[in-house]
Parts: C-alpha cells; structure tokens; sequence
C-alpha cells in the first residue's frame, strides 16, 4: 500500500513538472525560430493569426476574427468640405483579419535584452470588413443627413505597420518576460466602400445617391477613419500577444 502511494506520488509531481514545462512552450502549431530566421519568424506571426483566431479561451487570449471593436466615434469634415458629420459605431466588429492576413515581417528581436525591444511587425490583407450598427448627424453636399441602422464597410487591399514595445522584465523564478508597454499601427489601404441600412427611411434614391458620394470621397473618409479602427484593433492585438506571451520567459522564444 505504501508503494502504492509513493507512486501515486511521484506520478502527481512528473504530471506537475511536465505541466510547468508545457506551460513555458508556444501553444502549439507556434514553434521556435532561429532568432535570425527572419521567414520562420513571420510564419509563426502569421500561423497565430490563422490558427487562434478564435481565441485562446484558456489563456484569455481574446478571438482576432471577429474582433470587437466596441465603439468607434468618426468626425469627419477636416479632409474634406462636402463631407462634414458625427458618425458613432456601436457593437463594430472587424472580420477577416484571422483568415485572410499575412505577415510580411516581424523583426526587432534580440539575442539578451537589457532595454526595451522595438518590435516592427507588417502585415496585408486582401479585404478587411466592420459590421456595425451605426448613428450619423450632420450633411452630404447640402443635404442633411441623421440616420441609424446597419453599416458594413468594406477595407480593400490593407497594409499595416506595427510598432511594438515591450519591457523585458524579470521575475521571481529569475527568468526574464516581455511586458508590452506599447502597440500602435499606420495603416494604407487603397480602397474601401460603405453599404449604410436605413438612410433616408431607404428612400432608395436618396440612400443610393448619399452612398455614391461617400464611396466616391473614401480616400478623404479613410483618414478620419482608419486611425480610429487602428486604435480599436491595437487595444486588441495587445491584449491578445500579451496574454499569449504571458507565462513564457524570453530566453524560451528562440531555438538555440
């Protein structure tokens, strides 16, 4: 019986140590890249994107396809004088960014970082789409616009650029972990298109008109509207990598 036990024990302590060693390794299919691999590197950046973006629940690593968006306030007018309005997404949404997004590089590492790391990190995707419900006051030309519905706007062909930030910090076991301090993104796109339920009272002339007018003026619209996606998308990401780094020390991200 006493043997028995001891081996129930040392079972419970080699399950424990093992899950401790799991703990420190990329979920996988995330594998270990020469820090010098620079394909290998933006594979693994594009592989998260694909393979968890749904999420990590047991990590707390939010879903990136969709991503939520939350809220989103757009004051238009400064790029363009036909165009002076508030609009306010609500419940805004981001798809595609998991399945359609690949990186084109992700660089800034160090072999024993003693100050923080600059990350750049570069990515395209063909079409991104926001689904939102939106609130709009102000006017089109000369015409008076205050509406509410359903909005789905269309990003063709976007570029994004990241800078991120992180803190090697040590901690208790000695070990050193990233603690990203900053995430921010400029983005180009070169092309997008609104489809807005309900203006006018789909008044079908009117909406058709007002629409036309606001696909036509996309590239004075994006201005005042890709910062705003980019801020609610870098809350994300930062969130999202944090977590998914969280208990993994840093002289773990690399092969030897």
């Amino acid at each position: 019986m006493l043997c028995v036990k001891r081996f129930e024990f040392v079972l419970i302590v080699l399950f424990g140590l093992l899950d401790l060693d799991h703990g420190k390794q990329f979920t996988a299919p995330i594998k270990r890249c020469r820090m010098d691999d620079e394909a290998c590197l933006a594979q693994q950046g594009e592989l998260f994107f694909k393979s968890f973006k749904h999420g990590i629940p047991e990590l707390g690593v939010p879903s990136v396809d969709p991503l939520d968006l939350g809220t989103l306030t757009i004051e238009s007018g400064e790029q363009s004088a036909s165009l002076q309005f508030k609009l306010v997404l609500t419940n805004a949404k981001l798809y595609n960014l998991g399945s359609a997004t690949s990186v084109k590089s992700l660089k800034g590492f160090t072999k024993d970082p003693k100050k923080n790391l600059k990350l750049t990190l570069v990515i395209f995707a063909p079409e991104l789409e926001v689904h939102a419900q939106y609130d709009v006051n102000g006017k089109v030309l000369i015409l008076p616009i205050v509406s509410k519905g359903d909005v789905v706007i269309k990003l063709k062909k976007m570029t994004g650029k990241s800078r991120i930030i992180a803190e090697p910090q040590k901690r208790d076991d000695g070990k050193t972990y990233l603690n990203i301090i900053d995430y921010k993104t400029v983005s180009k796109m070169e092309g997008g298109h609104f489809n807005m339920s309900n203006l006018f009272n789909d008044n079908v002339e009117l909406r058709e008109s007002t629409l036309k007018v606001l696909n036509d003026e996309w590239e004075a619209l994006a201005a005042d509207i890709q910062p705003r996606i980019n801020e609610a998308c870098d809350r994300v990401l930062k969130n999202a990598l944090q977590r998914f780094w969280n208990d993994i020390p840093y002289d773990e991200f690399f092969e030897n």
